[in-house]
């Protein structure tokens, strides 16, 4: 079998129809177009919740669906091409094109457009809807449900500076494979805050980021200057300013800012090349 298995739609026994000349399977599927109607869904290793999470879709993602079963879809996300096995109760019909995101670092979806509403769920930084009218201070949502008009922005608006939007997860929980406010990963964290400006061929993985983004710099720490992107084996942080990174990490188990010297010196211990690459996006 050919390709990254992380986002080659293929299994030993189906593939996506578009691989049928590359690799050969027992079946092959066209794939239905669906779309996340649910705040976010964790996209799995297998068909089972024990096992890893791989990433997480944010309401609104396209994906395309080869197979449901059991109460499972075995689908790739449109926006990173990640596969995996999604709860099929997070996906529904593509509905209409998305004019809003949310602005805020996380926000409700009320009932009704009043505050003391019941809360439908928890929307994350880059959730897109599309607008179905305003009601006093809040916007109604295709699906239903309000959302607070100034936690909102068009959807096609974006943040200049991809590192405001990453200093604004200081504090956020670790959590591997997450991507939302409610907890995310070091490679989450590039992907969320790259998305947020705009920049939308951020790989899902520290290794893919490291191969694919920006322009290569020599691999020493005394090189890297604010908005590049350090690479350590596994691990991947953002200078914010000078000599400071700030990455998801299991020291603190939250985003957080770490003297550059410092994590050279802790991942040296274990690695005697802690930096594996550094990329300069801008």
């Amino acid at each position: 079998m050919k390709g990254d298995p992380r986002i080659t739609p293929a299994r030993e026994d189906l593939a996506a129809d578009y691989l049928r000349s590359a690799i050969k399977v027992a079946s092959y599927a066209k794939g239905v177009p669906k779309q996340v109607r649910l705040p976010y869904a964790p996209l799995h290793k297998l068909p089972d919740t024990a096992s890893g999470r791989l990433t997480e879709a944010l309401m609104g993602e396209a994906v395309t669906v080869y197979e449901e079963k059991g109460g499972w879809s075995w689908c790739q996300l449109a926006a990173d091409g990640y596969v995996g096995y999604m709860p099929s109760v997070a996906l529904g019909e593509p509905g209409p094109e998305a004019t809003h995101k949310v602005a805020a670092l996380r926000t409700f979806i009320y009932r009704n457009a009043d505050l003391k509403s019941p809360v439908l769920g928890a929307a994350s930084l880059g959730v897109t809807v599309a607008a179905t009218g305003d009601e006093g201070e809040f916007t109604g949502i295709d699906g239903g449900g309000y959302i607070f008009t100034g936690h909102l922005k068009p959807v096609d608006e974006v943040e200049a500076d991809y590192l405001t939007t990453a200093i604004r997860f200081i504090g956020v929980p670790y959590l591997w494979g997450g991507n939302t406010s409610m907890g995310l990963d070091c490679s989450g964290l590039v992907q969320t805050s790259l998305r947020f400006a705009g920049i939308l061929n951020c790989p899902r993985d520290s290794d893919m980021q490291a191969a694919g983004l920006g322009e290569a710099v020599e691999p020493d720490a005394r090189l890297a200057r604010r908005g590049d992107l350090v690479f350590f084996p596994g691990h991947v942080g953002l200078v914010i300013d000078d000599g400071v990174l700030l990455h998801a990490n299991a020291w603190d188990m939250m985003v957080s800012p770490h003297p550059l010297r410092y994590v050279v010196a802790e991942i040296a211990k274990k690695n005697p090349t802690p930096i594996t690459a550094i990329r300069r996006l801008v």
